[in-house]
């Protein structure tokens, strides 16, 4: 079953006007310790603080100016000791915490309700098919509810300032298969406690985390550096995978075959706008998508899911997954499929066709949505090498 957003977002609003009508009515501003403390679900204040500290990170970006040196030494460490200084100093009015606070509502509802679709699409939404260290970094800090995830996402970039989408796909893969998600039941109550609601209401499972326990800021760090809760022994529990939604079915080879009998060979039809209208579903999650293997650096061809070699790509694409990969992949365009199939058949091993797919087609097309259908077709190039 899918997650029911509109649900959560009422939850999440009902939660945080409940959270801040009890606050506010005793204070005009909240602080960053008093945040930390706001919320029995420790998960909740956390991503608020992690909200503010994007903010505050921003805020620093604009001290910048072509006219003054802020690479020196002295003025960086100036403007470090002065924005430590600020985050130990946070004063929100209700006006402007109460947004955060349904954000983070949300947020946490969707760790715990569908764990591997929140880590999945956090990978996906990487700017340019990339996810950099330092996005990385800031997901561990702030993840408290199965950070087993987020921590083994740090641990296997380690130096590397960057990784392409597919590597850090494979790594959840690769994680989802040794590690389970958190169970939500002990979590459950402390919701339900604030405020009462339904499992149905947001589909079967919900869940929160233990209040963390506020560690003394050192003025010498950020408030945000400041290790604010204690780690949680996570909980075993198998979720359960979101059922697909319904959608117009593709055309059958039998139908293409008609349409090309008709009206000519494929390399003349274009993509009738109801298949890619077909493509506007919701992606696969962790748990399925990153079941299936997934090319990427290290990867043995021996573990393909078709391990036999071919001699050329196109000729081992059938007739419906060409229309699919071209209407995926290639936006449509039977011309674009074409040159970039002429050009994998010409390389002459597989690191160099998978640096044009990581680094050129993928980016240019955004692969990133599509990533079922780019692993499938990733596959079918491996097995030429």
């Amino acid at each position: 079953m899918k997650l029911d957003f509109q649900a959560i977002e009422r939850y999440a609003k009902q939660y945080a006007a409940k959270v801040c009508d009890d606050f506010f009515n005793r204070n005009n501003t909240i602080s960053g310790q008093q945040i930390m403390k706001l919320s029995n679900v420790a998960q909740v204040n956390t991503f608020v603080i992690g909200d503010l500290y994007e903010t505050w990170k921003s805020n620093t970006e604009s001290f910048k100016s072509p006219y003054f040196n802020f690479e020196n030494e002295e003025v960086k460490a100036a403007l470090q000791a002065y924005m430590n200084t600020v985050s130990h100093h946070i004063s929100v009015d209700r006006e402007h915490f109460e947004p955060l606070l349904v954000n983070a509502v949300k947020n946490t509802i969707g760790l715990l309700l569908d764990p591997s679709k929140y880590f999945d699409d956090f990978v996906r939404e990487s700017p340019e098919f990339t996810l950099t260290k330092d996005r990385i970094v800031t997901l561990a800090k702030y993840t408290k509810i199965n950070s087993v995830f987020a921590k083994g996402l740090k641990d296997k970039i380690a130096d590397e300032n960057h990784v392409y989408v597919t590597t850090a796909l494979s790594w959840l893969n690769e994680l989802a298969n040794h590690h389970e998600f958190e169970s939500p039941d002990k979590y459950l109550e402390m919701l339900n406690a604030t405020l009462a609601f339904k499992r149905d209401e947001f589909y079967k499972k919900i869940a929160t985390v233990v209040a963390p326990s506020a560690a003394s800021p050192r003025l010498t760090q950020s408030f945000f550096d400041v290790e604010h809760d204690e780690e949680i022994e996570p909980e075993v529990d198998t979720q359960t995978a979101p059922e697909e939604e319904d959608h117009e079915p593709l055309p059958t080879v039998a139908a293409i075959q008609a349409q090309i009998d008709k009206e000519g060979t494929p390399a003349d039809i274009r993509i009738p706008s109801k298949l890619n209208d077909a493509f506007t579903d919701e992606l696969p999650t962790v748990n399925d998508l990153l079941r299936k293997e997934v090319i990427s650096q290290g990867t043995p061809l021996s573990d393909l899911a078709f391990n036999r070699q071919i001699k050329s790509i196109a000729d081992a694409i059938s007739l419906n997954q060409k229309f699919i990969f071209i209407g995926k992949l290639f936006e449509g365009d039977v011309n674009a499929y074409s040159k970039a199939i002429e050009d994998l058949d010409r390389c002459t091993s597989y690191l160099e066709a998978k640096n044009i797919m990581n680094k050129v087609l993928a980016p240019k097309f955004n692969w990133v949505m599509a990533a079922e259908e780019a692993n499938d077709f990733l596959e079918i190039v491996g097995r030429k090498f």
